[in-house]
């Protein structure tokens, strides 16, 4: 499109381009937020040490300890297949 017609249509599509630009960064956001290692093995040293001071008993630790584990492993499945296609290819 031209600077002119970008002109005349701004007033109808600038709020849908803005409202596209909040939804990819909100996307982001979540994404980044539910792809936080750090967070979840933080959440094991946290559980690691109320279990040490006997704060939750085995079967609630080893529980919560398999749950965390499963989360950062469905994370780094997730992380492995969002990488870049052109690396699995081979040249012939």
């Amino acid at each position: 499109m031209g600077l002119l017609t970008n002109l005349l249509l701004f007033p109808l599509m600038g709020p849908v381009h803005g409202v596209a630009f909040i939804a990819r960064q909100v996307q982001e956001a979540a994404e980044a937020g539910l792809l936080d290692e750090d967070q979840v093995q933080a959440e094991l040293l946290s559980l690691s040490m109320q279990h040490a001071a006997g704060d939750i008993s085995d079967a609630d630790y080893e529980a919560y300890e398999t749950e965390l584990l499963d989360i950062l492993d469905a994370m780094r499945i997730y992380r492995e297949s969002m990488m870049e296609p052109e690396l699995w290819e081979t040249e012939e």
